[in-house]
């Protein structure tokens, strides 16, 4: 076996095995919707075209750097480093208000466009968090990888052939259908009363208006984003209770 056949292998296997679990620590935020696609791809172990492989490897190779850095390494000694110990109230609390878990930075391209938002993120408001952690929906499950690039694709306000129109025109009827409205209305509010620019209106209904505007697919990113700084997202048992 020659050296580029050898490292062709290694790369097959680093696909199934190493390749997932670099993907899943990627900061989703700072990539573009080309390279989240291939990422999504790699983590459910969907089969790559030639070029999705070369963007997946240019892709870990840009933020490997930062995986090596915020990736903790599995053993007592990085656990005893990572794991610190909260002896006061004030202690967390001090945690809570640093600024730096208070704002969230958003690239959006739009029609070729780079637009950045520098979100604050604001306390969470109780009443309206039960509301919205009733709702458990995952629009795209049921499409394909192409068929979700397509989507942003006219989001992003690109040309579309007729078929690729039609195609657009059904899926947007469905998942209208599928969010339902009043999931819709959750979904948008919670982004109105959690986000807010540096010179936001201070009135609601402008802000919820700008996330009924605001890019399908890149507004469900936002959406994850804020859940994980929020505290929101499910936690595996062993981690919150160590001892069992």
């Amino acid at each position: 076996m020659n050296p580029d056949e050898k490292a062709a292998k290694m790369e097959k296997h680093l696909l199934k095995t190493q390749f997932p679990l670099e993907c899943e620590e990627l900061p989703l935020e700072a990539l573009t919707q080309e390279e989240r696609i291939v990422v999504f791809k790699c983590i459910d172990h969907v089969e790559l075209t030639d070029d999705e492989f070369t963007l997946l490897k240019k892709t870990l190779q840009k933020y490997r750097e930062y995986i090596t850095k915020y990736r903790p390494t599995e053993t007592i000694e990085a656990m005893e480093n990572t794991v610190k110990v909260i002896n006061t109230e004030k202690e967390f609390l001090d945690i809570l208000n640093d600024e730096s878990n208070k704002m969230l930075r958003v690239h959006l391209t739009y029609q070729g466009q780079v637009y950045e938002f520098n979100f604050e993120i604001l306390p969470v408001d109780d009443s309206r968090i039960v509301d919205y952690m009733e709702m458990n929906i995952d629009l795209f499950k049921d499409y394909s990888e192409d068929e979700k690039q397509l989507f942003n694709k006219a989001q992003e306000g690109e040309e579309l052939t007729p078929e690729e129109q039609a195609m657009v025109e059904k899926m947007t009827k469905d998942l209208n259908a599928l969010a339902g409205q009043e999931k819709a209305k959750l979904i948008d509010g919670f982004l109105a009363s959690q986000l807010r620019l540096p010179e936001s209106s201070q009135d609601y209904n402008d802000r919820l208006f700008f996330w009924k505007k605001f890019p399908f697919l890149e507004k469900w990113a936002v959406v994850g984003k804020v859940e994980e700084r929020l505290g929101l997202t499910e936690t595996a048992n062993e981690k919150l209770f160590p001892d069992g």
